[in-house]
């Protein structure tokens, strides 16, 4: 019975989910929710997804929605120890930037919505705190980058050898850097990292409408963002 995926292929969390199907090649069907139609506040969604978010999925009598749990999910079931190994400790130690995640990698996407997102498309003004919010924005990236990444010593998340569900999770938060155009230049082991990553075949793959959107709709866009998306 294949997984039925309930995604939007612009949002960060989905295209981690649909990163870990396609690379253990887990059979899946997508059911694409368009956010324009407001079909995630739909009655017959919300029975999937009580909250309205995507992604969630459905596989047989289990309905989950949130992104990391069926992270989890999803490399249990059909053991894909290599993107979350079965021994306890190394799971904890990948569950550490997991809830991290959520308050430090996260702020990418929101600190895009704030200023790009909702200016340009839903026509709300940006706050006015732009200088305060980057700033902060750049902690997290140097955050991510010494704690995570090790200043450059690990290929992936806390030194693991293969990629894993973390950094599923985070490539796709990361490469929303694109929409707001940061220069990387002070990040040179982040920038690095998102290189690597993009060049998996599988996670390049879920990007590709991510890639069209960034280059349809971003302002003046750094080269080193367009050399990233080929």
């Amino acid at each position: 019975m294949s997984i039925q995926l309930y995604f939007n292929p612009l949002s960060q969390p989905s295209r981690a989910v649909h990163a870990i199907l396609v690379i253990g090649k887990i059979p899946h069907d997508l059911h694409n929710i368009d956010f324009m139609k407001q079909e995630q506040n739909t009655p017959e969604y919300k029975k999937i997804s009580p909250t309205g978010n995507v992604p969630s999925i459905v596989d047989g009598d289990v309905v989950l929605f949130e992104s990391h749990t069926i992270l989890k999910y999803l490399a249990k079931k059909f053991k894909l120890e290599n993107l979350y190994p079965s021994d306890i400790v190394k799971q904890a130690i990948l569950d550490q930037y997991l809830d991290w995640h959520h308050t430090g990698t996260r702020q990418i996407t929101l600190t895009a919505r704030d200023f790009v997102f909702y200016p340009k498309f839903v026509g709300k003004p940006a706050p006015e705190n732009k200088d305060e919010r980057f700033k902060e924005l750049e902690w997290y990236l140097k955050a991510f980058e010494e704690i995570f990444l090790g200043n450059g010593k690990h290929q992936y998340i806390l030194g693991f050898p293969e990629p894993t569900i973390a950094d599923l999770s985070a490539i796709c938060e990361l490469s929303t850097l694109f929409m707001l155009n940061i220069d990387l230049t002070p990040h040179p082991h982040l920038h690095k990292y998102i290189k690597h990553m993009l060049s998996i075949p599988e996670v390049n793959q879920i990007h590709q409408q991510t890639f069209e959107f960034t280059q349809k709709f971003a302002e003046n866009l750094r080269q080193e963002y367009i050399d990233l998306m080929k």
